[in-house]
């Protein structure tokens, strides 16, 4: 499975345990505005999307403008990763160890969120330095460039500045809209699930599902 030359990551849920705090901020958010939402529902509903989408979703749901709901949600979910330390997903170091020890596959980080969010929490979690190479970072946020996932830009983007072709790369996401992403961007997809369930990823059209990132390591000879 990971006979290639470039593993992408996603960030938050698999790399990053930031889901469970993101999402139950973002419902808090919604409950807020006029939006009565749970946190295992913004998970279902909102997981791996754009939050500029999001919010013309609520706006559309409450009948007016939001200007502060994105505002405020960050806001939050900031001061949550400076008070709760950030932990990893299962077999994230183990696989990132293994990877090091192989010295045959570049490795980068791509996600929706934006860039400081995703500093925020590979430094809480222990893992920036892991995404530099010779001083420069191996992260890539959708903000940067404009296009966010399920289109395909953001892995393209990723390849192209890690000097590989699409079909010399393999995805590792846990939400919908990330297979769906590296389907149109050409790329074999390993789909974690969690939070997502193995049936979702499956439909959407990963190439492989595993429940932990353990289960790579055995692509590796782990």
């Amino acid at each position: 499975m990971l006979d290639c030359q470039l593993i992408i990551f996603d960030c938050d849920g698999v790399l990053v345990d930031t889901e469970p705090v993101t999402n139950r901020l973002l419902a808090e958010c919604l409950t807020e505005i006029g939006w009565p939402m749970t946190t295992q529902q913004s998970i279902e509903t909102f997981k791996g999307r754009d939050l500029h989408v999001i919010r013309a979703e609520a706006e559309a749901k409450v009948g007016r403008e939001l200007p502060d709901l994105l505002p405020t949600y960050r806001s939050r979910m900031f001061e949550a990763f400076a008070s709760e330390p950030i932990g990893l997903i299962e077999g994230a170091l183990e696989l990132l160890d293994a990877l090091d020890e192989a010295g045959t596959h570049k490795r980068c980080v791509a996600s929706n969120g934006p860039m400081n969010k995703m500093q925020a929490s590979l430094t809480s979690a222990g893992l920036i330095d892991r995404f530099h190479h010779e001083g420069e970072a191996r992260i890539y946020s959708a903000y940067d460039i404009g296009i966010w996932k399920p289109e395909p830009g953001l892995f393209l983007h990723a390849a192209e500045r890690m000097g590989s072709r699409p079909s010399d790369a393999v995805v590792i996401e846990d939400s919908v809209s990330g297979i769906v992403a590296a389907n149109r961007a050409g790329m074999r997809v390993v789909g974690l699930a969690g939070l997502t369930s193995a049936a979702a990823l499956e439909e959407a059209g990963a190439t492989w599902v595993i429940t932990s990132l353990n289960e790579v390591l055995v692509g590796l000879g782990g």
